[in-house]
């Protein structure tokens, strides 16, 4: 008997898997438990149109996220004012909200999710390579300068 899996199923197949079980296992377990639909024609198709939305979907966001790294390459360098000690410390740290109200300054939209700093909050004046990512295949590294105020 053809069947959709609704869910992955070790041993068995992935999600969205058209597969080839016995009736009995379809009929007694799989199907009561919503872990697949029957293989018919108009759920096959049915499938495939959702799979090809999704394909589309996704690639509209990779797209968005490209034309962002484009507008976002034109930032050089971020720099951000803080109060510091005689040695460098600051007073307080700077973290990704921070990093996040000068982006916004620059005139730039990101969220704070995209903001990957390396080693949790900056806590020393200097210059310090972040990462944003606005995608899981687009990451781009800056430079964020603290100084002193």
């Amino acid at each position: 008997m053809k069947i959709i899996l609704l869910n992955s199923i070790p041993g068995l197949g992935k999600k969205s898997q058209i597969i080839e079980v016995k009736p009995g296992y379809a009929r007694n377990f799989l199907i009561p438990n919503n872990k697949c639909i029957s293989g018919t024609k108009i759920n096959i198709n049915l499938l495939k149109q959702k799979l090809l939305e999704k394909k589309s979907q996704l690639l509209s966001i990779l797209d968005n996220a490209k034309l962002r790294l484009k507008k976002f390459n034109c930032i050089k360098k971020i720099v951000i004012k803080a109060k510091a000690g005689k040695t460098g410390k600051l007073f307080g740290s700077i973290g990704r909200n921070d990093i996040l109200k000068k982006i916004k300054e620059i005139g730039f939209n990101i969220s704070k999710k995209e903001i990957k700093l390396p080693k949790g909050s900056l806590k020393h004046i200097g210059n310090y390579n972040i990462i944003f990512q606005f995608h899981k295949k687009i990451l781009i590294e800056k430079i964020v300068s603290i100084i002193n105020n």
